[in-house]
Protein backbone atom coordinates (compact mmCIF):
# COMPACT_ATOMS: atom_id res chain seq x y z
CA UNK A 1 0.00 0.00 0.00
CA UNK A 2 2.83 2.33 0.91
CA UNK A 3 4.42 1.61 -2.46
CA UNK A 4 1.21 2.32 -4.38
CA UNK A 5 0.66 5.53 -2.41
CA UNK A 6 4.23 6.72 -3.01
CA UNK A 7 4.00 5.77 -6.68
CA UNK A 8 0.77 7.73 -7.13
CA UNK A 9 2.18 10.71 -5.22
CA UNK A 10 5.30 10.77 -7.39
CA UNK A 11 3.18 10.61 -10.54
CA UNK A 12 1.10 13.53 -9.31
CA UNK A 13 4.24 15.59 -8.64
CA UNK A 14 5.53 14.72 -12.10
CA UNK A 15 2.29 15.85 -13.75
CA UNK A 16 2.39 19.14 -11.78
CA UNK A 17 5.97 19.75 -12.86
CA UNK A 18 5.06 19.04 -16.49
CA UNK A 19 2.14 21.47 -16.36
CA UNK A 20 4.41 24.18 -14.95
CA UNK A 21 6.94 23.54 -17.71
CA UNK A 22 4.27 23.75 -20.44
CA UNK A 23 2.86 26.93 -18.89
CA UNK A 24 6.33 28.49 -18.78
CA UNK A 25 7.00 27.60 -22.43
CA UNK A 26 3.64 29.04 -23.55
CA UNK A 27 4.29 32.31 -21.69
CA UNK A 28 7.79 32.50 -23.13
CA UNK A 29 6.35 32.08 -26.65
CA UNK A 30 3.73 34.78 -26.04
CA UNK A 31 6.39 37.22 -24.76
CA UNK A 32 8.53 36.54 -27.83
CA UNK A 33 5.58 37.21 -30.16
CA UNK A 34 4.75 40.43 -28.29
CA UNK A 35 8.32 41.73 -28.48
CA UNK A 36 8.56 40.85 -32.17
CA UNK A 37 5.31 42.70 -32.84
CA UNK A 38 6.50 45.79 -30.97
CA UNK A 39 9.78 45.88 -32.85
CA UNK A 40 7.91 45.95 -36.16
CA UNK A 41 5.54 48.71 -35.06
CA UNK A 42 5.77 51.79 -37.25
CA UNK A 43 7.85 50.04 -39.90
CA UNK A 44 6.76 49.54 -43.46
CA UNK A 45 6.59 46.11 -45.01
CA UNK A 46 9.30 45.39 -47.54
CA UNK A 47 12.04 47.70 -48.75
CA UNK A 48 9.88 49.78 -51.09
CA UNK A 49 6.96 50.63 -48.76
CA UNK A 50 5.65 54.18 -48.34
CA UNK A 51 5.99 55.92 -44.97
CA UNK A 52 4.06 59.03 -43.97
CA UNK A 53 5.54 61.80 -41.85
CA UNK A 54 3.59 64.80 -40.55
CA UNK A 55 5.13 67.88 -38.95
CA UNK A 56 2.23 68.43 -36.54
CA UNK A 57 1.63 64.89 -35.27
CA UNK A 58 5.39 64.12 -35.23
CA UNK A 59 6.19 67.29 -33.28
CA UNK A 60 8.58 66.62 -30.40
CA UNK A 61 11.01 68.29 -28.04
CA UNK A 62 13.77 66.04 -29.38
CA UNK A 63 15.85 66.96 -32.42
CA UNK A 64 15.72 64.14 -34.99
CA UNK A 65 12.56 62.45 -33.70
CA UNK A 66 10.72 60.98 -36.70
CA UNK A 67 13.50 62.53 -38.84
CA UNK A 68 12.48 66.14 -38.07
CA UNK A 69 14.94 68.88 -37.12
CA UNK A 70 14.16 72.42 -35.93
CA UNK A 71 16.61 75.02 -37.22
CA UNK A 72 17.28 78.65 -37.96
CA UNK A 73 19.62 80.40 -40.39
CA UNK A 74 20.40 84.05 -41.08
CA UNK A 75 22.10 83.58 -44.41
CA UNK A 76 23.24 80.28 -45.91
CA UNK A 77 21.36 77.13 -44.97
CA UNK A 78 24.77 75.50 -44.57
CA UNK A 79 25.21 77.82 -41.57
CA UNK A 80 21.94 76.80 -39.94
CA UNK A 81 21.81 76.26 -36.19
CA UNK A 82 19.61 74.15 -33.95
CA UNK A 83 16.76 75.92 -32.22
CA UNK A 84 16.56 75.60 -28.43
CA UNK A 85 13.70 73.72 -26.76
CA UNK A 86 11.64 75.79 -24.30
CA UNK A 87 10.29 73.37 -21.67
CA UNK A 88 7.85 75.93 -20.27
CA UNK A 89 6.21 76.91 -23.57
CA UNK A 90 6.85 73.57 -25.33
CA UNK A 91 8.27 75.58 -28.22
CA UNK A 92 11.45 75.62 -30.29
CA UNK A 93 13.11 79.07 -30.12
CA UNK A 94 16.38 80.83 -30.79
CA UNK A 95 18.27 82.79 -28.16
CA UNK A 96 19.00 85.50 -30.74
CA UNK A 97 15.36 86.40 -31.39
CA UNK A 98 12.51 85.07 -29.25
CA UNK A 99 10.04 85.80 -32.07
CA UNK A 100 11.71 83.12 -34.19
CA UNK A 101 9.90 79.95 -33.15
CA UNK A 102 8.33 76.65 -34.17
CA UNK A 103 5.24 75.19 -32.50
CA UNK A 104 3.29 72.08 -33.60
CA UNK A 105 1.34 73.97 -36.28
CA UNK A 106 2.58 77.58 -35.98
CA UNK A 107 5.88 79.06 -37.14
CA UNK A 108 7.21 82.61 -36.93
CA UNK A 109 10.44 83.91 -38.50
CA UNK A 110 12.69 86.43 -36.81
CA UNK A 111 13.68 89.79 -38.23
CA UNK A 112 16.98 88.37 -39.44
CA UNK A 113 16.48 84.67 -38.78
CA UNK A 114 14.70 82.31 -41.12
CA UNK A 115 12.77 79.56 -39.37
CA UNK A 116 13.32 76.05 -40.73
CA UNK A 117 11.83 72.62 -40.38
CA UNK A 118 14.24 70.10 -41.88
CA UNK A 119 13.43 66.48 -42.62
CA UNK A 120 16.10 63.82 -43.14
CA UNK A 121 15.63 60.96 -45.61
CA UNK A 122 15.91 57.61 -43.77
CA UNK A 123 17.02 55.85 -46.98
CA UNK A 124 17.40 56.44 -50.70
CA UNK A 125 13.99 57.22 -52.13
CA UNK A 126 11.40 59.76 -53.23
CA UNK A 127 9.67 62.28 -50.96
CA UNK A 128 6.32 63.63 -52.11
CA UNK A 129 5.24 66.50 -49.88
CA UNK A 130 2.37 68.89 -49.29
CA UNK A 131 2.81 71.99 -47.15
CA UNK A 132 -0.36 73.73 -45.96
CA UNK A 133 0.44 77.38 -45.30
CA UNK A 134 -1.73 80.23 -44.01
CA UNK A 135 -0.80 83.59 -42.52
CA UNK A 136 -2.47 84.08 -39.15
CA UNK A 137 -1.44 87.57 -37.99
CA UNK A 138 -2.91 88.93 -34.77
CA UNK A 139 -3.55 92.19 -36.61
CA UNK A 140 -5.25 91.35 -39.91
CA UNK A 141 -5.42 94.83 -41.45
CA UNK A 142 -2.02 94.46 -43.12
CA UNK A 143 -0.66 97.74 -41.73
CA UNK A 144 3.13 97.60 -41.39
CA UNK A 145 3.17 94.07 -42.80
CA UNK A 146 4.75 92.73 -45.97
CA UNK A 147 3.73 89.06 -45.92
CA UNK A 148 6.18 86.19 -45.94
CA UNK A 149 8.14 84.00 -48.31
CA UNK A 150 8.17 80.19 -48.02
CA UNK A 151 10.42 77.86 -49.96
CA UNK A 152 11.58 74.24 -49.99
CA UNK A 153 15.06 73.12 -50.97
CA UNK A 154 16.54 69.64 -51.19
CA UNK A 155 19.99 70.56 -49.94
CA UNK A 156 22.01 73.28 -48.28
CA UNK A 157 22.37 75.15 -51.58
CA UNK A 158 19.43 77.56 -51.76
CA UNK A 159 19.59 77.32 -55.55
CA UNK A 160 18.15 73.79 -55.29
CA UNK A 161 14.59 75.05 -55.01
CA UNK A 162 11.92 72.37 -55.07
CA UNK A 163 9.03 74.78 -54.47
CA UNK A 164 8.38 78.34 -53.32
CA UNK A 165 5.53 80.70 -52.48
CA UNK A 166 5.19 84.39 -51.59
CA UNK A 167 2.15 85.26 -49.45
CA UNK A 168 1.09 88.92 -49.39
CA UNK A 169 0.25 90.94 -46.27
CA UNK A 170 -3.50 90.83 -46.92
CA UNK A 171 -3.55 87.25 -48.16
CA UNK A 172 -5.08 85.15 -45.37
CA UNK A 173 -6.12 82.23 -47.57
CA UNK A 174 -4.73 78.74 -47.05
CA UNK A 175 -2.23 77.67 -49.70
CA UNK A 176 -0.64 74.35 -50.53
CA UNK A 177 2.98 74.03 -51.61
CA UNK A 178 3.34 70.67 -53.32
CA UNK A 179 6.50 69.06 -54.58
CA UNK A 180 8.61 65.98 -55.02
CA UNK A 181 12.29 65.30 -54.41
CA UNK A 182 14.53 62.30 -55.05
CA UNK A 183 16.77 62.00 -52.01
CA UNK A 184 19.71 59.96 -50.86
CA UNK A 185 19.89 58.53 -47.35
CA UNK A 186 20.74 61.31 -44.91
CA UNK A 187 19.88 64.12 -47.35
CA UNK A 188 17.83 66.96 -45.89
CA UNK A 189 14.67 68.54 -47.20
CA UNK A 190 14.44 72.11 -45.84
CA UNK A 191 11.07 73.84 -45.35
CA UNK A 192 11.91 77.50 -44.79
CA UNK A 193 9.84 80.54 -43.81
CA UNK A 194 11.43 83.93 -44.46
CA UNK A 195 9.98 87.20 -43.14
CA UNK A 196 10.22 88.77 -46.62
CA UNK A 197 11.52 92.08 -45.27
CA UNK A 198 10.09 92.64 -41.81
CA UNK A 199 8.65 90.14 -39.39
CA UNK A 200 5.66 92.17 -38.20
CA UNK A 201 2.71 89.83 -37.56
CA UNK A 202 4.29 86.98 -39.52
CA UNK A 203 2.69 84.25 -37.43
CA UNK A 204 1.93 81.48 -39.93
CA UNK A 205 0.09 78.19 -39.82
CA UNK A 206 2.28 75.50 -41.37
CA UNK A 207 1.69 71.76 -41.61
CA UNK A 208 3.87 69.48 -43.73
CA UNK A 209 2.99 65.97 -44.85
CA UNK A 210 5.64 63.81 -46.51
CA UNK A 211 4.99 60.47 -48.20
CA UNK A 212 8.36 58.78 -48.58
CA UNK A 213 8.87 55.77 -50.84
CA UNK A 214 12.11 53.86 -50.48
CA UNK A 215 14.10 52.69 -53.44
Amino acid sequence: IDFVYKYGFDKQKERKKMRKTVFFLVMLLLCFCFIAGCSDEGKTSGTTGTETFNSRTDYSGVQGYRNWYYLTARDELSQSEYLIWDDVMCTWRTSKDTNCLIEPHIVHPGQLDQVIRAWEAPADGTAVFTTSLQRRPVNKNGIGQDGCFAYVVSGEDEADYVAELTVGALDLDKHNIDGEAVLQKGQMLYFVLNCNGNYTFDQTYCEITINFTRG
